[in-house]
């Protein structure tokens, strides 16, 4: 695998308006609604109608997920170290109902989260974790996170967008993505699993093929960088073999392809108006 970086990345465009930006705020990126992000495409693989009732001003604000704190401190820790301090202050180790929590987070500066201790301890034993991978610190030693991509799909004419974690240059025509997920079990066996059940073969495709069309640059691998939420907090990093990422490939043409069809009719179907007939699956159905 070749590692030799570039130092920047420029934004580039070209007359299809496919083109990568390296400064694009993460609120801007998810405020675009002239693209589909792999998350929409999640939701077109549910229904259409939900993707569609997403896309909405009368949408209600999205929740935050249990965990969706934690996994943003690794994700800062590992990838932007540098930021972590700007972004969160260590707060005293008491409940956050209490007096003493609520006073530490009042004199906060905006935009500034307060943390537990042990959450700040947990952040940089995960960063340390993914850095004793040697490859993945070379990854990491040069590179930029969080570089927002534009692009036209090339069999659809759908306007797409990615923000891979991080953009690693290879010389003068390469580039290697990676992504970093959080879980409790980060074993090979396990992720092989959470790969099929979030669908990250379908990101896997719709990032490398969608990153080099907007940057002109071939992506050479990507690489998820999987790192536990619990003690001693391992880290591990996999690649998809061919056969997974041709599957993924599939999956995104797929949704993309039902996603232009409902541009096209203005049709965004649900789960259907009828009932009907289902069936226990075969596990179900032996036991």
């Amino acid at each position: 695998m070749n590692l030799e970086p570039i130092t920047d990345m420029p934004i580039i465009h070209d007359t299809f308006s496919s083109y990568i930006d390296p400064h694009l705020d993460i609120d801007a990126y998810h405020a675009d609604r002239d693209s589909i992000s792999k998350t929409g495409l999640d939701l077109i693989d549910k229904a259409p109608a939900i993707f569609r009732a997403w896309q909405s001003p009368d949408a209600p604000e999205r929740v935050a997920k249990p965990g969706q704190l934690e996994g943003s401190l690794a994700h800062c820790a590992i990838l932007e170290p540098d930021e972590f301090s700007k972004r969160y202050v260590v707060g005293p180790a008491v409940s956050r109902v209490t007096k003493e929590w609520k006073a530490f987070e009042a004199d906060l500066a905006p935009g500034i989260v307060g943390i537990k201790p042990d959450q700040y301890e947990v952040a940089m034993r995960q960063a340390d974790s993914v850095r004793r991978i040697a490859q993945i610190a070379e990854l990491l030693s040069s590179g930029r996170p969080e570089v927002s991509a534009f692009w036209t799909d090339p069999e659809t004419g759908v306007k797409c967008r990615c923000r891979p974690d991080w953009n690693h240059p290879c010389g003068d025509s390469g580039v290697i993505l990676g992504d970093v997920k959080t879980f409790g079990d980060v074993s090979a066996h396990e992720f092989s699993r959470q790969v099929a059940r979030k669908a990250y073969a379908k990101q896997d495709g719709f990032y490398s093929d969608g990153f080099q069309i907007a940057s002109g640059l071939e992506v050479l691998a990507f690489i998820f960088i999987a790192v536990s939420m619990d003690y001693p907090y391992p880290a591990a990093a996999y690649m998809l073999d061919d056969a997974s990422k041709d599957a993924g490939r599939r999956h995104y043409h797929r949704n993309l392809n039902t996603y232009a069809e409902c541009l096209k009719s203005g049709v965004w179907p649900g789960y259907g108006d009828g009932i009907k007939l289902i069936s226990l699956p075969n596990w179900a159905l032996t036991e």
